[in-house]
């Protein structure tokens, strides 16, 4: 999967007239419910770049994030006739690759801290350190570094993704007001951690600069 490429064809698509946008995604789902197998690519071409971002700034390698994202289609496309458009499909797409990443970092975790047991290391960087390390500044990513996985989901969808607190709580299972409350606690422990670390980081989204 190349996400160079699928970035010229979204422009070529969108020179061409061939905007996609919810309700058109919605058609193309409906055609794959039905069996037109094919209309599952044009879906994949719309999300397969922000799928590959939200991945990459969550796994930490370019690698990881591309078998991700083939994974997280695969289970989309096995799945696809449990959708059902009380949400959106946006939302339900990104609920597959949440659950998706945060259980393989849970997964890679363990084997890091027994790998890291039998040789002796306890203060290796995991991936996840070494991309957030060479994405922020020092103190801005150590203190994202300490969050917990779920949590640092959390803030990539509503910060780096700009999802809604509805979104984010169609994608997590739990209310918009549930979800607005965990971020403001973790929005306040990213900022507790930055005094800490000795950052002069405001909490804006403007200053946060990421990989793309």
């Amino acid at each position: 999967m190349d996400c160079y490429i699928d970035i010229h064809v979204i422009k070529l698509l969108k020179r061409r007239g061939k905007i996609i946008d919810s309700t058109t995604i919605e058609e193309y789902v409906h055609q794959v419910q039905a069996g037109q197998a094919r209309a599952f690519i044009p879906i994949v071409k719309y999300y397969q770049q922000q799928m590959y971002i939200y991945c990459c700034r969550l796994l930490g390698s370019d690698q990881d994030a591309e078998d991700a994202v083939q994974d997280i289609f695969l289970s989309a496309y096995k799945s696809i006739s449990s959708y059902k458009p009380e949400v959106s499909f946006n939302a339900w797409l990104y609920k597959i690759a949440y659950h998706h990443c945060v259980n393989l970092i849970h997964r890679r975790q363990l084997y890091e801290k027994i790998g890291r047991l039998m040789k002796g290391q306890f203060f290796e960087e995991s991936a996840e350190q070494k991309f957030l390390r060479g994405a922020f500044s020092e103190p801005l990513s150590r203190a994202l570094a300490s969050l917990p996985v779920a949590e640092r989901s959390l803030l990539i969808l509503h910060v780096f993704h700009e999802k809604t607190y509805k979104d984010i709580g169609e994608i997590t299972g739990k209310s918009p007001e549930a979800i607005r409350k965990k971020i403001v606690r973790i929005k306040k422990k990213v900022k507790d951690k930055l005094h800490t670390y000795g950052g002069e980081e405001r909490w804006e989204t403007s200053l946060i600069q990421t990989k793309s």
